[in-house]
C-alpha cells in the first residue's frame, strides 16, 4: 500500500464488526485520551470478546485496509490505546502516518510492534 493515500480528508469511521479480528495484528500503543479521541472523532462503540469490553475506534483509510485503537473500557492496564491494523498497514513508516492522520495534536506512539521496528 502506498502510505501517501493515506491522509485525515480521507479517513472514515467504520463499524468494528467490519474488521475481522484474526486479520488484524498490534501495531502500536498510542497514548492519546480517550475525550480527545471522542472531540474528533465521535463516540466510540462498545465491543467485547470473553475476555473484557472494549472501547472501540475503527476506520477504513484506504479500500481494502483499516486500523483500530481499542482499550479496555473498566480495567485498562496502561493509559491509551492499542491500534491493530490490517495487513498493507504493518510497517514502522505507518506508525507515523496513522498517528498523523488521527489530526489529534499530541499523539504520540509509545511502544511499537518490535517485528516492524527490525524491518
Amino acid at each position: 500500500m502506498d502510505l501517501r493515500e493515506l491522509s485525515p480528508t480521507g479517513l472514515r469511521r467504520i463499524p468494528e464488526r467490519n474488521i475481522q479480528r484474526g486479520k488484524s495484528r498490534w501495531l502500536i500503543e498510542i497514548d492519546v485520551e480517550s475525550a480527545a479521541l471522542e472531540e474528533r472523532w465521535g463516540a466510540p462503540e462498545i465491543t467485547g470478546d470473553d475476555f473484557a469490553e472494549y472501547l472501540c475506534f475503527a476506520f477504513s483509510p484506504v479500500r481494502g485496509e483499516a486500523f483500530i485503537l481499542l482499550r479496555d473500557r473498566y480495567h485498562a492496564p496502561a493509559p491509551g490505546f492499542i491500534v491493530g491494523v490490517t495487513k498493507g498497514l504493518f510497517s514502522r513508516e505507518a506508525v507515523d502516518k496513522i498517528i498523523e492522520v488521527l489530526a489529534i495534536p499530541g499523539v504520540s506512539a509509545t511502544r511499537v510492534n518490535a517485528e516492524v521496528v527490525e524491518q
